[in-house]
């Protein structure tokens, strides 16, 4: 079956914002992410509005787990856009995770440094 997703956990116990998860581990050609959330937007007169209903297409997250077949440049750490659609949802305490595939992953940010003169 090509959408299951295997998510190995191993039994050793990490923090996660005051919080005990189990540490997850993707396989084969998975990514896990943290999932960046937006706060939400203020506009210029003022009014707030929350983003439960800005609809934007791509999502935003960082990386914690790399399968072992996954075959292109992203490494742990690493922020990358995927859209907001795929991959599989995980919620563990307040955090939101995503199993994504390789494939879903669009692109992944790189710092800009400044060159000093």
């Amino acid at each position: 079956m090509d959408s299951v997703f295997l998510i190995e956990c191993t039994l050793s116990m990490i923090s996660h914002e005051g919080e005990n998860m189990k540490k997850m581990i993707a396989v084969n050609d998975h990514v896990i992410v943290e999932v960046i959330q937006n706060m939400e937007e203020i506009t210029d007169g003022g009014i707030v509005i929350p983003e439960t209903v800005i609809a934007r297409p791509q999502g935003y997250g960082k990386i914690v787990s790399l399968g072992a077949q996954v075959n292109i440049a992203l490494s742990l750490g690493d922020t990358i856009m995927f859209h907001r659609n795929a991959g599989m949802d995980i919620i563990i305490g307040r955090a939101l995770f995503k199993v994504l595939k390789q494939q879903e992953v669009y692109a992944r940010f790189d710092e800009i440094k400044e060159e000093v003169s």
